[in-house]
């Protein structure tokens, strides 16, 4: 006789074989049957979330650190409404996610009865499947029996290998539908491969002889590297060749920055250009390259671009200046040598064969990198110039850092990240708050990682540090009782800019609208939110308005081993 599983746990089973231990989201009435079946699977865990918005950046969080998709379940309607911001976000930037939402019956779908989370007589209910739409890369609704365990596949394969965000809609009364438990036996197929393998030998082929061409080399591994597993590879090349490295803002940390190779962040044009039509664009994108950083890179008689993404705030406001004569564009959907596209070949399979042919036979040569550090301050108030490299000095390797939408975000580029520190930012999306709910992932992600059998007991435990405005922190800030209720222990940096500091910058510095609420006691925060005496929970805060009161909490032994959230 054959064995049966039920439709929730074979669904939650095949979550658990990518490697996920965690689920965020939000119980609602439509998926707390669906929510029973994933307490029976003993390698999940449920970690409820404050609100589905948050839910889905924690996910999109987790699934930046672990590799793996985030997986978020909601209920009908309201929930699933309320996490599609976060769901665009990780569309956006390639974080994946799977998302199950609860339905309601099929019967009741199929009368059309006029339920709560509808909104008019008669109404379809699967409108809001539709919605959903544009922000993921395919779905399913689990309607026929015959065809559910192959649907799942399907779907969370396809979640895997483009590394974008896949629904999956479960009608309550399939929930205990049995499926046939033997197909669990076949693991699900995740590779990455290219199905045009004449086309994928010509782009290898074409970029080796490149390569062995060049005289002024560089690589430039941009942020869809990280996202589609190819960082290791880029690393591979970068020490097989020698070639300088340089990364975008989205990609900050893809290489070694102590390394004597990397030479800084690219984001076009050195300095604005006031007569440059996209003037409005580098105001808003705020970050240009390093000093003499573009110079160097746009001088390469080979630019190796891996896993681009070429949005306005990742590219200067379009200012980059490299040839397509010069260019080796290697994407996720498409490379590119020169002026020749190749539609449909992914990166990773061609990063692969291009390192492991290098590795036979590296070549060798190298370009110094610049100093481009500012002057440190050592006293006084607390500025730009000194703020950014200072927390480049205060991390350590592995730790992780989380870089909210405005000053955070562009400001960190200033400072050298330590060997395997890992940025998690949001540049291309920009939803304001974002990083406090992915905080919540990341923090979800480590502690699995740290935990589990393939970490290395020599490698530290990794700090999580939150860097957010205090605008942005007004968004999503009942996500940080979250971190207190879970045990998790971040830094957490709030950064009191008086209201929308970027927003000033770019229009409206005097006006009203730029104004939040500054009547928040932030140094009361933790307590409210549960680190007090009485839950027996530990957490500390600082207020910081000089060098000199910075500097006494950043140098303070307690404080830099995260013991307890502060």
């Amino acid at each position: 006789m054959t064995s049966t599983i039920s439709m929730g746990q074979y669904l939650f089973k095949r979550v658990a074989e990518l490697g996920i231990e965690h689920v965020f989201g939000v119980p609602g009435d439509f998926n707390l049957t669906l929510l029973d079946e994933l307490f029976k699977v003993q390698e999940l865990n449920w970690l409820g979330v404050c609100n589905e918005l948050n839910g889905a950046y924690a996910a999109d969080g987790y699934a930046r650190i672990k590799g793996v998709p985030g997986v978020l379940v909601t209920t009908y309607a309201v929930g699933e409404l309320s996490a599609m911001n976060g769901v665009a976000g990780a569309y956006a930037e390639h974080a994946g996610m799977i998302h199950i939402v609860g339905m309601p019956t099929r019967a009741v779908q199929k009368a059309r009865t006029m339920l709560h989370h509808t909104m008019e007589p008669g109404m379809d209910q699967t409108i809001y499947v539709g919605m959903a739409e544009p922000i993921r890369k395919t779905h399913t609704i689990l309607t026929d029996e015959n065809t559910m365990a192959q649907e799942i596949d399907r779907v969370i394969e396809a979640g895997v290998k483009s590394k974008l965000p896949v629904y999956i809609y479960v009608p309550m009364d399939v929930v205990g539908i049995p499926l046939d438990a033997s197909r669990l036996e076949k693991r699900l197929n995740t590779t990455v491969i290219n199905s045009n393998l004449q086309m994928e030998d010509e782009v290898v082929q074409s970029t080796l002889e490149l390569i062995r061409k060049s005289s002024k080399p560089s690589i430039l591994a941009d942020v869809l590297t990280i996202r589609h597993g190819g960082r290791e590879l880029a690393r591979r090349l970068a020490s097989a060749t020698q070639f300088p490295t340089y990364s975008t803002p989205l990609s900050k940390g893809v290489f070694d920055e102590t390394d004597s190779k990397y030479n800084g962040v690219y984001n076009g044009e050195g300095k604005a250009n006031s007569r440059h039509q996209n003037d409005y664009l580098l105001k808003a994108s705020h970050l240009v390259s390093f000093p003499g950083c573009a110079d160097s890179l746009e001088s390469s008689d080979l630019v190796l671009n891996i896993g681009f993404l070429l949005s306005n705030s990742n590219t200067g406001g379009f200012t980059r200046k490299i040839p397509d004569e010069n260019l080796v564009l290697l994407g996720h959907d498409y490379c590119q040598i020169h002026d020749k596209k190749f539609d449909g070949i992914h990166f990773l399979p061609v990063l692969k064969r291009i390192v492991e042919e290098i590795e036979k036979n590296p070549k060798q040569s190298s370009i110094p990198k610049p100093d481009t550090r500012a002057n440190i301050s050592t006293s006084g108030p607390i500025t730009q110039s000194y703020i950014w490299q200072r927390i480049g000095r205060f991390l350590r390797p592995h730790d992780i850092i989380l870089s909210e939408s405005g000053t955070a975000q562009f400001g960190l580029t200033d400072a050298v990240f330590p060997p395997h520190t890992q940025l998690i930012t949001q540049t291309f999306w920009s939803s304001i708050g974002y990083t406090v709910g992915a905080c919540l992932g990341a923090l979800v992600a480590s502690r699995e990682q740290t935990g589990s059998s393939t970490s290395t007991s020599t490698s530290p435990t990794p700090r999580v540090i939150l860097l957010v405005g205090d605008g942005s922190l007004q968004m999503t800030v009942q996500e940080i009782g979250s971190y207190i209720r879970f045990g998790f222990t971040p830094l957490i940096f709030v950064i009191n800019n008086n209201g929308y500091a970027i927003e000033r910058a770019i229009h409206g510095p005097g006006m009203g609208y730029n104004d939040i609420s500054m009547l928040w006691d932030h140094q009361s925060m933790l307590g409210f939110l549960g680190a007090r005496k009485e839950t027996g929970i530990q957490g500390r805060s600082f207020a910081c308005r000089s060098v000199e009161e910075l500097e006494g909490v950043l140098d303070e032994g307690e404080f830099k081993s995260a013991g307890c959230i502060q």
